[in-house]
């Protein structure tokens, strides 16, 4: 047995979790319905920068379902495939933990007894492709079940997709979604499998009329100019909602991502600040990992167009090391 596998066997979840650490998205870029078409192409050097920023992981938001066959096998374009291991291979280049994912397949929200089975068979090919790679590649099997993919049906699917997996990548860590879009609140309807290299990831974006203000993909749009102050009775009320999954956390032995935070830009600027900080430092207390939704576009901490980061949101996301 080589090293890598039988340390892979010694390490537990927990400690995986810690090597997620503070983590960005890669948002906009691979889950859009081609890369570019929102206005983000994934650039080698944004994994040295992100690691010189004193992040340790990149979630990478993939949308599979663009680039599959319409029949059984259900065959991933080989170009699409290349172009996703190179960004994997850049961002693990960087010395980075890297998370990847199946995002919007928005089949399967619509009709998960007739599109299951595609998620399955993406991740056949997907866990085959990336089997012999480092134990600090995870993955996510699929990004905030909804709609008529109930927490019942969510249930009846991880599993499927997560022995699929485990057939040629034993330990790699797998990290799973709670139901109704991540939300917190619906962590106990989730009903874990045994299996000792998993991580149960939620999303955070409340309150949502503060964090999407602005939104023009949210119907109706919710109206801007809402403040969020950082007051006593907010930053509690942060700290009941991640104590509720803590608490189902310690009493199912298993650790927690907080997959995706952030707070749009038509926010204003102190107010983002004051909330994005606040959220990170509960996550730490609470010994949560976590990624920030996302690098650079709508909620993003990097100025692309002038290659900058975007302070003091930034600092709020990563922490001064101070702290």
């Amino acid at each position: 047995m080589d090293q890598s596998v039988a340390e892979t066997e010694n390490k537990s979840a927990f400690e995986y979790n810690k090597m997620i650490g503070k983590g960005v998205n890669m948002g906009n870029a691979l889950e859009a319905p081609f890369e570019g078409s929102w206005g983000v192409r994934i650039e080698d050097e944004y994994f040295e920068i992100i690691k010189k920023r004193g992040f340790d992981s990149v979630r990478i938001p993939i949308r599979w379902s663009a680039h599959i066959s319409d029949k059984p096998p259900y065959d991933i374009d080989k170009d699409f495939l290349e172009r996703v291991k190179h960004v994997v291979d850049k961002a693990l280049e960087a010395n980075l933990t890297v998370i990847i994912n199946t995002h919007h397949f928005e089949e399967l929200y619509q009709d998960p007894d007739k599109y299951g089975d595609v998620l399955v068979e993406i991740w056949r090919q997907v866990a085959n492709f990336f089997k012999s790679y480092p134990e600090n590649l995870f993955f996510e099997i699929y990004n905030e079940p909804v709609q008529n993919l109930t927490a019942d049906k969510w249930n009846e699917l991880y599993p499927k997709v997560l022995k699929v997996i485990r057939e040629n990548n034993p330990n790699r860590i797998v990290i799973i979604d709670v139901p109704n879009w991540s939300h917190y609140s619906a962590v106990r309807s989730l009903k874990l499998v045994k299996d000792e290299h998993i991580i149960v990831s939620f999303h955070y974006y409340e309150p949502f009329n503060f964090t999407h203000q602005g939104a023009e993909w949210v119907n109706p749009t919710p109206p801007v100019g809402v403040k969020w102050n950082g007051e006593e009775w907010e930053i509690n009320q942060i700290r009941s909602h991640f104590k509720y999954v803590s608490d189902w956390a310690k009493q199912n032995k298993v650790p927690i991502f907080l997959g995706e935070f952030g707070a749009y830009s038509k926010a204003d600027m102190d107010s983002r600040v004051k909330w994005t900080e606040s959220v990170r430092k509960m996550a730490e207390e609470f010994g949560f990992s976590y990624a920030y939704w996302e690098f650079c576009a709508g909620f993003g901490i990097y100025d692309k167009w002038s290659q900058n980061w975007i302070e003091p949101l930034a600092t709020a996301v990563v922490g001064t090391g101070k702290e």
